[in-house]
């Protein structure tokens, strides 16, 4: 995710954890800060922050390096009562699930943490004749605020990977857009390669595990020729490699697509 002018981390307090399904936490957070907070577009993020044994930061520290940072979309902003929501997506047991899934599972009303940001990454393309989401649970909070965002008339595809097929939730979106959720084994690149194009230009908005987007990009970029402008793709993620070992891999691989393009 491509980063905007650096704000000086807020430290907000818990207000509420409840559980959207049973593989996703919504934390409402608080604090005067987030009053002063700027107007925030779709792909809006934040930074949360912890130190390197896992525990949440409740003092920001000197420098970013001296944490550890993990990035949520912010699901809702309240300026006026100064409360924001992020979805976190649960993976794993324990400490070894990572601080930021971890956190999820047990932030207490009064608890603390700090927050960075917030920033934005690429949205989706201003004009198109559909559009295409593909995801899993960690894109999900950014999809479904997109899928509300959108026009009454807007027609296309999201597909979703989750969990547990209990790891559905009622989507507010458009009724032209058909939402197509993913349990099991099943690629994502399988299930979008499966799908009845559209006439037209689409706007396609994916994120999602390593693996899925590499088969994404060469189905959406190499075979069906969605031109970059209207193409954003990103790994959110990758299986069995922590978010920095990840951002090692991620730019690694962008070099080499880059270089062979």
């Amino acid at each position: 995710m491509e980063k905007r002018q650096p704000r000086q981390p807020a430290c907000l307090t818990v207000k509420d954890n409840i559980a959207v399904t049973p593989h996703m936490r919504r934390i409402t957070v608080t604090g005067d800060a987030l009053k002063a907070y700027p107007d925030i577009d779709t792909t809006a993020y934040v930074k949360l922050l912890f130190d390197f044994d896992g525990n949440p930061l409740s003092v920001p520290p000197a420098s970013l390096q001296d944490a550890q940072l993990r990035t949520y979309t912010i699901r809702q902003l309240d300026r006026s009562n100064g409360t924001m929501d992020i979805d976190m997506a649960l993976h794993g047991e324990g400490v070894a699930s990572g601080p930021a899934s971890h956190w999820a599972k047990s932030a207490a009303p009064g608890d603390q943490i700090c927050v960075g940001g917030p920033g934005s990454s690429k949205g989706l393309a201003d004009s198109f004749d559909w559009v295409l989401f593909a995801g899993d649970m960690t894109s999900l909070p950014a999809i479904s605020t997109y899928l509300e965002k959108l026009g009454p008339q807007t027609q296309g595809y999201a597909v979703i990977k989750v969990t547990t097929a209990d790891d559905i939730q009622p989507l507010e979106k458009p009724a032209g857009v058909n939402v197509i959720w993913v349990t099991g084994a099943n690629s994502l690149a399988d299930e979008v390669a499966s799908l009845s194009w559209l006439p037209g230009t689409p706007a396609a908005w994916v994120a999602c595990e390593f693996s899925d987007m590499r088969g994404l990009r060469q189905l959406l970029a190499k075979e069906r020729r969605i031109p970059h402008d209207q193409l954003y793709i990103s790994s959110y993620w990758r299986e069995g490699r922590s978010e920095d070992q990840h951002k090692v891999d991620k730019r690694k691989d962008m070099e080499e697509y880059e270089a062979g393009a």
